[in-house]
């Protein structure tokens, strides 16, 4: 096994990790969601590399079943909850359903904000507030709000965030296409 990858499976099975819970239309996200994305990277039938044509971001691939990231360490909070987001979409295609972009990326960023509070959970619960500058993060840090009292997201609580997502340069055109996730294997 890899270093990135072993730093990949470190943070799949971190505490916070495990408090990710949510359900939004046909998409369910929690503990095991990522254990069985962890046991698809020990199993090698998922693919973790570094990629360095992609700046410090981070992408999932569900034609070729590989996570690349443009980091060679996972030394931040931020570079985790990247991981997260992007290990919710294995997450979907290892559940092989169908999702509209929109979607896909909504659970993926719920997730994202999700995981940041839990890990900053001290922080937070003593006055402190995250100052995201991206719109799209502050959409999916107030859903994720609402799934920390009430799992099961409506459509109406992820309004926004679709909204947001449609706006943004890198899902506008292609937002109501759908992520054919073919399952892992």
């Amino acid at each position: 096994m890899s270093t990135l990858e072993t730093q990949v499976g470190n943070v799949l099975t971190k505490v916070e990790t495990g408090k990710i819970k949510f359900s939004l239309g046909a998409i369910s996200i929690d503990a095991n969601s990522y254990k069985q994305v962890k046991t698809n990277i020990d199993n090698g039938k998922i693919k973790v590399v570094y990629s360095n044509k992609i700046g410090t971001d981070a992408k999932y691939r569900y034609t070729s079943n590989t996570l690349s990231l443009g980091f060679q360490v996972v030394n931040t909070s931020d570079k985790e909850a990247l991981i997260i987001h992007e290990c919710t979409h294995a997450a979907c295609d290892i559940a092989g359903k169908a999702l509209l972009v929109t979607h896909s990326e909504a659970a993926a960023y719920v997730a994202q904000c999700l995981y940041f509070y839990y890990i900053n959970e001290t922080a937070l619960a003593s006055g402190n507030t995250p100052t995201f500058k991206l719109p799209i993060l502050q959409a999916a840090w107030d859903v994720a709000t609402k799934a920390r009292q009430n799992s099961s997201l409506s459509n109406k609580d992820i309004e926004k965030l679709l909204a947001e997502i449609t706006k943004h340069p890198m899902y506008k055109d292609r937002a109501t296409q759908n992520e054919n996730y073919d399952g892992v294997s």
